[in-house]
């Protein structure tokens, strides 16, 4: 029971220490768009999520990863001691900084073999060096298939999270399509997508500009 005391008035303190910066400038979100193709149905809902953020007064912002240059994780455990990622690549001195910067998070990706794309699994590795400070982030997920392996695709983003203790507070976009274009026919994952985009500005409103928590 103590434990869970310390935890909780922890969380409280570090969010309390958030909303103060948040206070200072507008609360900014980022997308992370992890297809490899220039023309993908992951890249217009991930274009649609930010018109409807940046609707609702939220400052954002999309990194497409397949514009970007990083290695995969070494696994050399030189963060556990530095807190910083030793590899000098896109990562580490233009995604990562942003991801700093944001007090809202949403990852978008294509199904791949029941999965979240390469792209996205290899950015999720190479977070392990900021675990300590992407803490109290809100996060969201959209992924884009066929069907099989949209909820598989959504946990590995939403499980990325919780290790990081982010906060989530929707399930999540599934959508489906195929061909490019699709997904703008898929009614319920547009409308999941303006639900998801309505309850990340609702928290980041209760946790950065209300002093509710």
């Amino acid at each position: 029971m103590i434990r869970v005391s310390i935890y909780i008035y922890s969380t409280l303190k570090a969010i309390k220490h958030i909303r103060v910066s948040a206070l200072m400038g507008e609360i900014k979100a980022v997308i992370v768009s992890g297809s490899p193709r220039p023309r993908s149905n992951s890249l217009l809902l991930a274009e649609k999520a930010s018109s409807l953020l940046s609707e609702r007064g939220i400052e954002t912002c999309i990194v497409e990863l397949r514009k970007f240059k990083f290695y995969e994780c070494f696994s050399c455990r030189k963060c556990v001691e530095t807190k910083k990622c030793c590899i000098k690549d896109d990562m580490s001195e233009k995604i990562i900084p942003i991801l700093l910067k944001s007090h809202i998070i949403i990852v978008s990706s294509p199904v791949y073999f029941d999965n979240v794309s390469g792209l996205v699994k290899k950015f999720i590795d190479r977070t392990w060096c900021i675990r300590e400070f992407l803490r109290n982030k809100i996060l969201g997920a959209i992924v884009v298939g066929r069907g099989y392996g949209l909820d598989t695709a959504i946990m590995a983003i939403y499980s990325w999270g919780l290790k990081h203790e982010m906060i989530i507070c929707h399930r999540g976009v599934r959508a489906h399509a195929y061909n490019y274009g699709e997904v703008l026919q898929d009614k319920r994952a547009l409308e999941d997508l303006e639900k998801m985009c309505t309850r990340l500005t609702e928290v980041s409103n209760l946790i950065y500009q209300h002093n509710k928590l």
